[in-house]
């Protein structure tokens, strides 16, 4: 019986570490950022490694925050081969752009570059009774 049970556990071992899931690739977390920001770049190498660097335009009336860029290395018929999620380092006013260098998440032939996840801050008004 301990024999068998352990026949068992082997064999459900040997499946788990054989059976493959192909991860998702990353989307923006919210689908409308597209509608609030462009990002235009540029590659560069820095040491050897492939880097972006350009900028994301904030298209709202009100400051974002917390931004974080995705950053995507695509093959030469546009698949995806590589994400890279990176926070853009500061806060970008309204109808404003920020700079921004980063990685490349591997060389490839073309990249893209999008925002992944945003705040906006909204300023509370305030009237006298």
């Amino acid at each position: 019986m301990r024999v068998a049970a352990l026949a068992m556990a082997m064999s459900l071992h040997v499946l788990a570490a054989v059976t493959y899931v192909a991860a998702q690739p990353l989307t923006p977390l919210s689908p409308t950022s597209s509608r609030y920001f462009t990002a235009t770049w540029e590659t560069f190498d820095r040491q050897g490694q492939p880097y972006l660097r350009g900028y994301v335009e904030n298209h709202y009336g009100a400051q974002a925050s917390r931004i974080q860029l995705l950053a995507e290395s695509l093959d030469a018929s546009g698949q995806i081969v590589a994400q890279r999620v990176e926070w853009l380092g500061s806060e970008v006013g309204p109808f404003s752009r920020r700079y921004f260098e980063i990685p490349a998440p591997q060389r490839a032939s073309s990249y893209r570059v999008g925002v992944f996840a945003y705040d906006f801050l909204q300023a509370a008004l305030s009237q006298a009774p």
